[in-house]
C-alpha cells in the first residue's frame, strides 16, 4: 500500500467514524484533523485504534443525545407538565458527569491521533481515565441508579400519557438511533467494548513496543472495572425482576430483598376442596415459594415503548395473579413416592435415563477408533431408538409422574401439598431446582454478617441485688414496649423498654415481695393474629393461608391415643391447687392484651398491656400453693407450671374474659421433676421435668410422648427451644447444647460451646478468662428466624444457623458453625428475647396497574439480651474505662 493510499484510508476512516448524522444538532462533534506528517504504512494495530476512536466518538454522541434531547428538554419549564422535575434528575442522574468525563477522554484521543505514528501510545490515556476515583465513583453511582431510573420511566409511561408520547416522538425524530431504556443502558455496557478492544489492540502490539506494558496495566485495571460493573448489573436486573413480579401479583408485599433471587414460574393444578382441582401459578425463588391463583385477562394490554421489553414479566402480564400462599423453603420438603409400584417406574425411568446417557458416550468414543465400526453405530443406534421409545411410553403411562407431594412444616404440624404439573419433564426440572436451591441456602448461612447492634441501654439499679430474670415484649397494633422484670430476691420490679421513636426506659418500679420467675404477653380477644408465645409474626400470617389452601391436612394429631402407656399416666382435675384470687380494680376485660408476671412465692399479677405500671395496679392477682415456674399462651389458653408439679390451664369465659376461678389442673410433674419449661409446638405443649421431655396433647391433656435427654437426675432442662423439626436444649450446669428431631425425638447433634466461647475472651485477663472457663454454662436459648442465639454464664453470645432438618433427617453429619457475637455482657446473659413489629408507610415508588401509591409494611426485628454488664469482646480492656459498668445492667438490641 502507497504512502498516499494510506493517508487517505485513513483520513476516511476518521471522517466517517462519526453516527451522529443531524448536522444541526448543537452536539455534533468536530472531525479530528488528519495528521500531516502522515503514516507510511495502516497496520492492525492502526485500524483498531480507528476502531476504538470510533466507538467512543458514538459513545459520546449517545450522552451527548440523553443531555440535550431528553435531560434539558425536560428539564425546560415549557415541559414542566411532562414529568417532576425531581424525577427527571433521577432518570438522568451521574449522565451529565459522564459526559464531562468521556469528552475529555475522547479529546486525549484525537490528540494521539494528530500526531500518529507506529510508536504511539494509547495505554497511558486510558490508566489516565480509568484509574481516577471521581470517573469509578460515577459509574458506580450511576449503575446503583440505572434499576430506578427504569422504575421510574415505566411508572411514568403508565401514568403520565403525554411522557410515553414525547418518548416516542424522541425515538422517531432520530431514525436510526436507539430509544430511551437503549441509551440509558450505554454507560453499563461500554466496559466489556473497552476490555475486548483493548485485548485486540494488545494482540498487535510488539512486547517491545513502548506502549504494550501500559496497555496491560490499563487492560487489568478494565477488568477489574468490568467485574464491579457486572456484579452491580447483576443485582439491578435481579431487584428489578422481583419488584416486577411483586407488582403483578396481588396481595403480594416485601417480595424485594437483596438476598433472593428469581428461579422460575409453572403452571400446575392444585387440590381446592371438595375434591377439585384448579389451575395454580408456582413462583419459586431462592428461598422462597409462592403460590397464586391464576386468572385469564381480558383484552389486551398496551406494554410501554421503551421498557420492560423481554423480561420475565412480559410472559406474566396475560394473566391476573393473587397470593394464596408464602412459604419459606426452609419450611417444605418434598416427599417421597410410598406406592411400590410408583416407586418402582421411577426406578424404570431412572435406569432408562442413565442407559441413554451410557450410550451417548459409547456414540461418542466409538467415532475416535481407527477400524471400522459401522457395525457397532448400528447396534447403538438401534438400542438408542428402543430406550428412548421406552422412556417416553414409560413418562406418558401414569400421570403420577407428573405429580408432587410436599409437606409443610407449621406451628399446626405438617400439612400436605400436592401438586399436579403439567408433563413428567417439568415436574422432574422443578425438583431438581427446589433441591439445588434448598442446598444453597442450606449453605448460605455460615456466610452471614454478624448481627448489627443498635444500642446498649444501661438499666441503674433502684436497689443493690437486682438483677434480670426475664422480659417479653407487650401486644398490639400499637405496642411498642418491652417489660423487663429485676429482682433481688425479696422484691420484683418491671422496667418498661420502650422502642420508640429510640429504645428508652421509661420507667422502673416495684410491683411485689418476691422475686419474678416469669412473664408473658397475651393477647386480647380480638388480637387475633398472634404466636404460640403471643408475639405478632409474619409467618403466622402465612402459615393460616396455608391451612385453609391445604384441603388435605389431617386431624390425627388431635385424636388421643386410646392405649397410654403406664409412665404416661395423668390427673385432670379442677383444684388441685387452691386459687385465691384477688380483684385489684374493677373493668379488666378480655378486649385488652394482658401481661401476666409470675412470682417465687406463688403469685401471678395480671396487667394491661397499655397501663402505666407506675400509677396503676395489676388488674388481677392469682395466688397458688406453690412457684411459678414458666407461663405460657396458646390456642386461647393461659398454661401456668408450677413447683409441685401441676399445670393449670386458664381458659376464656362466655365473655370473652378469663375464668380465673376454676381453672383446669394437670399433673405433669412432681414437686421433684416440675415442668419448669413449657413450649408449644405442632399443638403440642413440650414440657422439660427434670431430665426429660413430656409432650402433652391439649385437647386431651395426654401425655403422649415422654424421652430422656441425660441420665444425670442431677442435671435438669433449664432451656429448651423448637425450630421447625428441630429441638434445642440445656442442661444445668453445662456449656452443651443438645439436638432432637421434633416428630422422631432422635438425637441429632450435640454443640460444644467451650471452644467458640474461649476464642471470643481472648482479650480477657487470663485469671478472668480462666474462671469463666470453669463456670461455664448455657444460660439462655432464642430460636428466632433461622438463627439459633445462646447466652452464656461468661456473658458471650453466640449464634448458630439453624441446619435444614427434614422429617426423615436421622442424623447431623455436619456440625453447624459456632459464630460470637463481638457485643456481650461481662457476668450472665440473663435472658434473651426477639420483637416484632409492623410499620405503615405510603410507598409512592410502587404503583399497581392503575398506577396509585400503595401502602407498605416494613417489619422491624430486634433480638434484646439483659445481662450483668456490657462488654465489647474485640477491645484488649485495657482503657481506663474497663470495669466501669461492670455492675450495671445493660439491654443489648441488635437488628436482624
Amino acid at each position: 500500500m502507497s504512502a498516499g493510499n494510506a493517508r487517505r484510508d485513513l483520513r476516511l476512516k476518521l471522517e466517517g467514524c462519526s453516527t451522529f448524522d443531524d448536522s444541526e444538532d448543537e452536539g455534533a462533534l468536530e472531525q479530528p484533523p488528519i495528521p500531516s506528517d502522515a503514516l507510511s504504512s495502516l497496520d492492525t494495530r492502526t485500524h483498531v485504534v480507528v476502531e476504538l476512536y470510533d466507538t467512543e466518538r458514538s459513545y459520546v454522541e449517545s450522552l451527548q443525545i440523553l443531555v440535550t434531547k431528553y435531560l434539558e428538554p425536560l428539564k425546560n419549564p415549557e415541559n414542566a407538565g411532562l414529568l417532576d422535575t425531581a424525577l427527571v434528575d433521577e432518570i438522568f442522574f451521574q449522565v451529565p458527569a459522564l459526559l464531562s468525563h468521556h469528552q475529555m477522554f475522547l479529546e486525549e484521543l484525537k490528540k494521539r491521533l494528530e500526531h500518529w505514528d507506529l510508536k504511539q501510545k494509547l495505554g497511558d490515556v486510558f490508566l489516565d481515565m480509568f484509574s481516577k476515583p471521581e470517573v469509578i465513583e460515577t459509574y458506580t453511582n450511576y449503575v446503583n441508579n440505572w434499576k430506578r431510573a427504569r422504575e421510574i420511566i415505566k411508572n411514568a409511561q403508565q401514568s403520565k400519557p403525554a411522557f410515553s408520547r414525547f418518548l416516542e416522538a424522541m425515538a422517531r425524530e432520530h431514525k436510526g438511533k436507539l430509544a430511551l431504556d437503549s441509551l440509558l443502558i450505554k454507560p453499563i455496557q461500554k466496559f466489556p467494548k473497552y476490555e475486548l478492544l483493548l485485548q485486540r489492540l494488545l494482540k498487535h502490539t510488539d512486547p517491545s513496543h513502548p506502549d504494550h506494558a501500559l496497555l496491560i496495566s490499563a487492560q487489568r485495571e478494565i477488568h477489574e472495572q468490568l467485574l464491579k460493573i457486572n456484579c452491580t448489573e447483576r443485582e439491578a436486573v435481579e431487584l428489578e425482576q422481583l419488584r416486577e413480579i411483586e407488582s403483578l401479583i396481588d396481595g403480594l408485599m416485601e417480595l424485594v430483598s437483596n438476598d433472593r433471587q428469581y428461579l422460575r414460574h409453572d403452571l400446575v393444578n392444585m387440590a381446592a376442596g371438595g375434591g377439585t382441582r384448579k389451575e395454580r401459578a408456582l413462583f419459586l425463588f431462592s428461598d422462597l415459594l409462592l403460590v397464586t391463583s391464576i386468572k385469564r385477562r381480558s383484552g389486551t394490554i398496551k406494554r410501554p415503548l421503551t421498557v420492560g421489553q423481554g423480561t420475565v414479566t412480559s410472559s406474566l402480564e396475560a394473566n391476573k395473579y393473587k397470593l394464596l400462599m408464602k412459604v419459606p423453603l426452609q419450611d417444605l420438603e418434598i416427599v417421597r413416592a410410598k406406592d411400590e409400584n410408583l416407586r418402582q417406574m421411577m426406578v424404570e425411568i431412572e435406569n432408562l435415563t442413565e442407559d441413554i446417557s451410557i450410550l451417548n458416550q459409547i456414540n461418542e468414543m466409538s467415532s475416535s477408533l481407527h477400524c471400522s465400526h459401522s457395525q457397532l453405530d448400528e447396534i447403538v443406534k438401534e438400542m438408542m431408538v428402543n430406550l428412548n421409545k421406552q422412556l417416553v411410553e414409560q413418562q406418558n403411562s401414569d400421570s403420577q409422574l407428573s405429580c408432587l407431594d410436599l409437606t409443610l412444616n407449621t406451628s399446626n404440624g405438617l400439612q400436605n401439598i400436592s401438586v399436579m404439573f403439567l408433563k413428567p419433564d417439568k415436574r422432574a426440572s422443578w425438583e431438581e431446582t427446589f433441591n439445588d436451591a434448598k442446598h444453597k441456602l442450606a449453605i448460605s448461612g455460615d456466610r452471614r454478617p454478624s448481627p448489627e447492634l443498635v444500642t446498649a441501654v444501661p438499666i441503674r439499679k433502684t436497689r443493690a441485688g437486682l438483677q434480670f430474670t426475664c422480659a417479653a415484649p407487650t401486644i398490639g397494633e400499637t405496642g411498642k414496649d418491652v417489660w423487663v422484670c429485676n429482682s433481688d430476691g425479696y422484691v420484683g420490679q418491671v422496667c418498661i423498654l420502650s422502642l420508640e421513636p429510640e429504645p428508652t426506659v421509661t420507667s422502673c418500679n416495684g410491683v411485689c415481695n418476691a422475686k419474678i420467675l416469669c412473664i408473658t404477653s397475651v393477647p386480647g380477644i380480638n388480637n387475633s393474629v398472634v404466636n404460640d408465645k403471643g408475639i405478632r409474626t409474619s409467618e403466622d400470617k402465612e402459615e393460616q393461608n396455608t391451612i385453609q389452601f391445604d384441603s388435605s391436612s389431617s386431624s390425627e394429631e388431635d385424636k388421643s391415643d386410646c392405649d397410654e402407656p403406664e409412665d404416661n399416666k395423668f390427673t385432670v382435675g379442677a383444684t388441685a391447687d387452691p386459687v385465691t384470687v384477688e380483684i385489684v380494680e374493677e373493668g379488666s376485660d378480655g378486649q385488652q392484651s394482658t401481661m401476666w408476671l409470675g412470682t417465687e412465692d406463688g403469685c401471678i399479677h395480671i396487667y394491661n398491656s397499655s397501663d402505666n405500671i407506675r400509677i396503676k395496679k395489676n388488674k388481677y392477682k392469682l395466688q397458688h400453693g406453690s412457684a411459678i415456674l414458666c407461663i405460657i399462651y396458646l390456642d386461647n389458653r393461659v398454661f401456668v407450671s408450677l413447683a409441685n408439679g401441676d399445670i393449670i390451664i386458664y381458659e376464656r369465659d362466655q365473655s370473652g374474659g378469663w375464668n380465673t376461678t376454676s381453672p383446669l389442673t394437670v399433673v405433669v410433674g412432681s414437686a421433684t421433676m416440675p415442668a419448669s419449661k413449657m413450649i408449644p409446638n405442632a399443638g403440642k405443649l413440650w414440657c422439660g421435668c427434670g431430665n426429660t421431655i413430656k409432650v402433652v396433647n391439649i385437647q386431651t391433656f395426654a401425655i403422649e410422648n415422654v424421652f430422656t435427654v441425660n441420665n444425670d437426675l442431677n442435671k435438669p432442662i433449664t432451656c429448651i427451644v423448637i425450630s421447625g423439626n428441630g429441638v434445642w436444649l440445656s442442661l444445668q450446669n453445662s456449656s452443651l447444647v443438645k439436638c432432637y428431631h421434633a416428630i422422631s425425638f432422635e438425637f441429632l447433634c450435640e454443640l460444644n460451646l467451650a471452644p467458640a466461647v474461649t476464642k471470643m475472651l481472648t482479650s480477657c485477663d487470663d485469671i478472668i478468662r480462666q474462671h469463666k472457663a470453669a463456670c461455664l454454662r448455657v444460660t439462655s436459648l432464642l430460636a428466632c428466624k433461622d438463627l439459633l442465639w445462646i447466652g452464656t454464664s461468661a456473658g458471650v453470645i453466640l449464634t448458630v444457623v439453624l441446619p435444614h432438618i427434614s422429617p426423615s433427617t436421622v442424623k447431623l453429619f455436619s456440625m453447624p458453625n459456632i459464630i460470637g457475637v463481638p457485643h456481650g455482657h461481662t457476668g450472665h446473659v440473663r435472658f434473651l428475647t426477639n420483637v416484632e413489629w409492623h410499620i405503615s408507610t405510603l410507598d409512592i415508588t410502587r404503583h399497581s396497574y392503575k398506577s396509585k401509591p400503595e401502602q407498605r409494611t416494613i417489619t422491624r426485628h430486634l433480638i434484646i439480651s439483659g445481662g450483668d454488664g456490657y462488654e465489647d469482646f474485640r477491645n484488649t480492656n485495657l482503657s481506663e474505662i474497663a470495669g466501669r459498668e461492670d455492675s450495671t445492667n445493660h439491654l443489648l438490641l441488635w437488628n436482624i
